[in-house]
């Protein structure tokens, strides 16, 4: 190698594992509530679309998405949040949001996409919508 060449780049490490999606769901009456933990982001949006989808398919009244155990929201899990509003509204079923806090309700803020869902603070709100 001549002292001209640009150095080699350190090798390229891949993670063995994907982080899972933390998430649990119950039910409160007719609603589904889904309750989401650590990071919604680029690598955990593609099983929480599947998730997502799966109970607004088989829900019969709303589907509630609390996300105020989040601890990272990035453009990926936005997007993932206003396709499944969207979705909700070919459905009988409704998407209603828990949000509150800085770390997804400001990045929702943000992004413009609360003129895009339903948002409440808190899961009882989300539960007391018509």
């Amino acid at each position: 190698m001549s002292s001209n060449e640009p150095p080699e780049p350190p090798p390229l490490v891949i993670p063995d594992e994907q982080p899972a999606l933390q998430c649990s769901v119950s039910r409160r009456g007719n609603a589904v509530v889904v309750a989401v933990a650590d990071e919604l982001d680029l690598l955990t949006v593609p099983e929480f679309s599947r998730t997502l989808t799966a109970i607004q398919a088989a829900a019969a009244g709303p589907v509630v998405l609390d996300l105020t155990a989040v601890t990272f929201l990035d453009s990926s899990g936005i997007n993932a949040i206003v396709r499944a509003g969207r979705d909700a509204d070919d459905n009988p079923t409704r998407l209603r949001v828990v949000a509150d806090g800085p770390t997804v309700l400001k990045t929702i803020q943000l992004a413009g996409a609360h003129e895009l869902i339903t948002l409440v603070p808190t899961v009882d709100d989300a539960l007391a919508l018509p």
